[in-house]
């Protein structure tokens, strides 16, 4: 089974979350306060974003604050943004 490089930033189910963390009626937010996980959150917008991905869709603004899109909101937020 394929391993995902940022599998050291995902929270197990059975885990308290180490950073604020909490699910939204359209996506998944937190805030991120290691540099280094947040760092790799960065490196990972470009690979997830891609044109041959439509979904997810992961963005960061305010810094540290990263927000994960699935479905018909990540196309909602894509086109918002104006990525078609």
């Amino acid at each position: 089974m394929a391993r995902s490089r940022a599998a050291g930033a995902a929270v197990r189910v059975d885990e308290a979350p180490r950073q604020g963390m909490r699910v939204d009626s359209e996506c998944l937010e937190w805030e991120m306060t290691d540099p280094d996980e947040a760092t790799t959150l960065r490196d990972l917008i470009e690979v997830v974003n891609g044109p041959s991905h439509p979904q997810p869709y992961l963005v960061e603004g305010p810094p540290g604050h990263f927000r994960l899109y699935v479905g018909r909101a990540a196309e909602r937020v894509r086109t918002a943004r104006g990525i078609r």
